[in-house]
């Protein structure tokens, strides 16, 4: 792995961007978000790729749509932003908080006139299927199809705690933030943040079970069973393909490990809010406020460490943490030759594309960016 210093921190190694160009892929060229409108995107949060290689994403309480690339990756200009159009929800902003305006199901309507609340993350399945976290109305909506067929999948609108061992309908959640598919596209992992769990959705039985989490808030438990660990603020999570799950902490600035139902902190053992330990043991390191995680093609783990406006990787096989984007601690808006000399303001997303490039969700900056990846 080539590696570098970052300049005048003296905080340790870096994974180094192959040769190649950061650029603005969607939104804001130079990081002023402004106020928001239908026009643009506002606020991205997550993104994700279908089999065709069409970008999907979704926007935060300053638009709350869905929205999509024109056009597969593979036909995207080589220079310049690509052109993008909104598949569902109705733009308008939005608080944190319970809305009077949850619409139970499709009943008909367009899905564009749809009312999302906080949306933090989508899931894409490889047969079409689109998962939403429409997080502030506590349930999960699913869309079928080219034309964005829109359906209620989980969740009452209400918050609640219930469902475990039962079927969908009855189903209960409180903000669930992250919806995250496993590798062979069969079950659907949601971070069910105020419920201190970390929950999953059997697609073929349709039913939810706990697999982290006791529904309390507090530090988890090394070695203990996943479910008899409280976790403090359980965001987000992604399973490898060995079926270890990796879940964020967003309050407790951790990463952990679920093998064989036991949990593991693997980051930040000490819990702390910081920065530092790139190049080191992930244990030693600190983050502060994680908000998204995903897997990259080697089996790296890439945490988006939002309060410290970086993206970075977490390797199971060498237990190491390194940066992978942004200029830690510092937020900015400046797009540098590489993702080292860019920077980045309050990222919730990353993805690995499909031709093997990062794109990141830079959401306060209102903006994706895309560039090289060399994460091996």
């Amino acid at each position: 792995m080539a590696v570098a210093m970052l300049a005048g921190l003296g905080i340790g190694t870096v994974v180094q961007a192959a040769e190649g160009r950061v650029r603005v892929l969607v939104g804001s060229v130079d990081g002023r978000p402004g106020e928001p409108t239908a026009e643009k995107v506002n606020e991205p949060f997550a993104i994700d790729f279908d089999a065709r290689g069409v970008l999907y994403g979704v926007e935060f309480t300053r638009g709350n749509r869905l929205f999509r690339s024109t056009q597969p990756i593979a036909e995207w200009p080589a220079e310049g932003e690509i052109p993008v159009e909104f598949v569902a929800g109705l733009f308008r902003q939005t608080k944190p908080g319970q809305d009077e305006a949850f619409q139970p199901d499709d009943d008909g309507r367009s899905p564009a006139q749809t009312l999302f609340n906080g949306m933090h993350d989508l899931a894409v399945s490889q047969n079409g299927r689109i998962f939403l976290a429409d997080t502030f109305h506590h349930c999960l909506r699913e869309l079928s199809g080219r034309q964005c067929h829109l359906s209620l999948l989980a969740g009452s609108g209400e918050p609640g705690d219930a469902g475990d061992g039962a079927g969908l309908a009855e189903a209960r959640f409180n903000e669930p933030y992250c919806c995250s598919l496993s590798p062979d596209g069969t079950h659907l992992l949601i971070a069910d943040i105020r419920n201190h769990r970390l929950r999953v959705i059997d697609l073929a039985t349709q039913t939810v079970a706990t697999i982290a989490g006791n529904g309390d808030r507090g530090k988890p438990v090394d070695g203990a069973v996943a479910t008899e660990s409280p976790l403090a603020g359980a965001r987000a999570a992604c399973m490898a393909d060995d079926g270890t799950v990796y879940l964020v902490l967003r309050e407790g600035n951790a990463l952990v490990a679920i093998r064989d139902g036991r949990l593991q902190t693997v980051v930040n053992a000490a819990g702390s809010r910081g920065y530092s330990g790139d190049g080191g043991p992930g244990r030693k390191a600190e983050l502060s406020g994680p908000k998204y995680v995903c897997m990259d093609r080697a089996g790296g783990v890439l945490i988006v460490d939002t309060e410290n406006h970086c993206v970075r990787r977490y390797d199971p096989a060498t237990e190491q943490i390194d940066l992978v984007a942004g200029m830690p601690p510092q937020a900015g808006a400046a797009v540098g030759e590489g993702w080292l000399q860019t920077q980045l303001r309050r990222p919730h997303g990353a993805r690995i594309a499909p031709d093997g490039r990062l794109v990141i969700a830079d959401s306060d900056n209102d903006r994706l960016l895309i560039g090289p990846y060399d994460g091996e």
